[in-house]
């Protein structure tokens, strides 16, 4: 009786001090923050190839390349996501439950952040009952329109600026892998993250008065002053890898991927060239043929030559043989992104740029057009300042660049037309975060982007619902009330597309 006395207390007191039945809000932070992060990386190689950051050569990678594409080709952009809402959710309900307002107010930011990238991509998403899939009742989440996300994420971006705005002196946010505890820039983050989502949908909703009101009063919502403010996650390069980090580096010197199928695309190489633009030796790398002769006989000029987008086998070889060139005479990406440990989620380049569109809309902004659209380029050059110091080891942008560019006529925003420019220079600064090139593509249509003869579609406009996500009743139930009963392909504008 006395031992089964004795056992009936064993669940009491074999519980194991290292696994604890609650997590701790502050241990479910480094990893939303990486995993949110890397689901915009990733974007680089689909939404940058859409929008012409890269192009891959002629019939590699048939499926993206020349847009032959199915639920099956997004399945993992749509399961990693939702996945991770349910870790934010976690985070959330720990905050609420323990009165932690900090962890609240950043789950709420997290959340937009990842759902905003989802939205963007696949237009009407769950938002209310995301990542609720292990609550009774809820497996299968309901849909709503972009245009009701938009304004759900507006408001939780909006309660987040408050709880930040009136956190207790002393409060502290530990493991944060992003801002290092810092509150005022999380709130800087969920003010820009505003801005963003107004912008976004500006073509379809009057947005002055929300847009002027973060712009001309930052006491009440404070944005990203300068480039050290800016939204960038830093990798530890031991462990935890940048998508475009090489992690051994080929002995010929050249400190990047000659191999890769992707090269930068002829759209950024021939945009960058017309201005002698510095951020040409950073995106791209000089081609392999001329990296060669160039390394055999110095005065053998560097060649940057960009890669068209949509060609077929067949077509890219017939360009061969035209032109006398090969896949080695196209450059890949430069060795200064290869040494990278930096992921930017929103530069302070795209704030600046952000404000000289308000401001050349008529959006009652406060300054000018002119002034704000040149300091968003400056900031676009501050990301790749000196780093290690040597130009031939990791390339940066020297004063001297900056001081010859921007003594360039008709570097200055010009009355032409300032939305092409500015347009251009958002999509030019966003390189690599393949998300934000397309939507701001999308919404501004420029640059003007062509593709190879005998593409199989169009442009996508949006990514398809992935193949598993097409079995939801409710998403079926969704497209049927919404969409004449038509599951949307990738040529479906989304809500926000003018």
């Amino acid at each position: 009786m006395v031992l089964l006395s004795a056992c009936s207390k064993f669940e009491e007191i074999n519980v194991n001090p290292n696994n604890p039945a609650i997590v701790p809000a502050e241990m479910l932070l480094p990893p939303i923050i990486s995993a949110a992060v890397g689901s915009m990386n990733g974007s680089g190689s689909r939404a940058g190839q859409y929008v012409q950051h890269l192009s891959w050569l002629g019939g590699t990678s048939e499926e993206d390349g020349r847009y032959n594409l199915t639920g099956a080709s997004y399945r993992e952009e749509w399961n990693g996501p939702m996945r991770l809402i349910k870790d934010v959710n976690q985070l959330k309900n720990i905050a609420v439950t323990n009165g932690l307002p900090q962890y609240e107010a950043i789950g709420s930011i997290m959340k937009v952040y990842i759902l905003s990238l989802m939205s963007d991509a696949y237009g009407d998403i769950p938002y209310a009952e995301a990542g609720m899939g292990n609550v009774s009742g809820l497996e299968f989440a309901h849909f709503q329109s972009q245009q009701e996300v938009y304004g759900l994420m507006l408001q939780e971006l909006e309660a987040a600026n408050q709880q930040l705005k009136n956190l207790p002196a002393g409060t502290v946010i530990s493991r944060d892998i992003l801002f290092n505890g810092d509150a005022s820039r999380w709130r800087k983050f969920a003010n820009g993250l505003k801005l963003r989502i107004l912008m976004r949908e500006s073509a379809k909703v009057n947005v002055n008065a929300p847009v002027a009101a973060i712009f001309n009063n930052p006491a009440e919502y404070p944005i990203f002053e300068n480039v050290a403010q800016q939204a960038v996650l830093t990798y530890n390069n031991s462990t935890d890898f940048y998508t475009w980090y090489i992690q051994n580096p080929p002995a010929d010197g050249s400190g990047v991927d000659f191999a890769a199928n992707s090269r930068v695309s002829n759209v950024m190489v021939d945009l960058l060239k017309s201005k002698n633009d510095p951020r040409l030796a950073i995106y791209a790398a000089p081609t392999k043929n001329s990296f060669t002769a160039n390394k055999a006989n110095p005065a053998v000029p560097l060649v940057y030559r960009g890669q068209r987008a949509g060609l077929s086998t067949a077509e890219q070889n017939a360009d061969y043989t035209t032109t006398g060139l090969n896949k080695d005479d196209y450059s890949v990406i430069g060795k200064r992104i290869r040494k990278e440990n930096r992921a930017f989620l929103m530069t302070y380049a795209e704030l600046m740029l952000l404000k000289a569109e308000a401001i050349q809309r008529g959006m009652g902004v406060n300054g000018t057009a002119a002034a704000a659209y040149l300091d968003g380029i400056k900031a676009s050059f501050d990301k790749w300042n000196a780093g290690s110091g040597v130009q031939a080891d990791a390339p940066f942008i020297s004063d001297a660049q900056k001081t010859a560019y921007f003594d360039q006529a008709g570097v200055a925003l010009s009355a032409d037309n300032p939305i092409k420019q500015i347009a251009e220079q958002l999509w030019m600064d966003s390189f690599l975060n393949g998300f934000e090139g397309w939507a701001g593509w999308r919404r501004l249509q420029f640059p003007q982007l062509a593709v190879g003869p005998s593409v199989l579609s169009p442009i996508p406009v949006r990514y398809v619902y992935s193949d598993n996500e097409q079995n939801n009743p409710n998403l079926i139930q969704w497209v049927n009330e919404t969409m004449d009963g038509k599951m949307p392909t990738h040529n479906v504008k989304v809500w926000f597309q003018p």
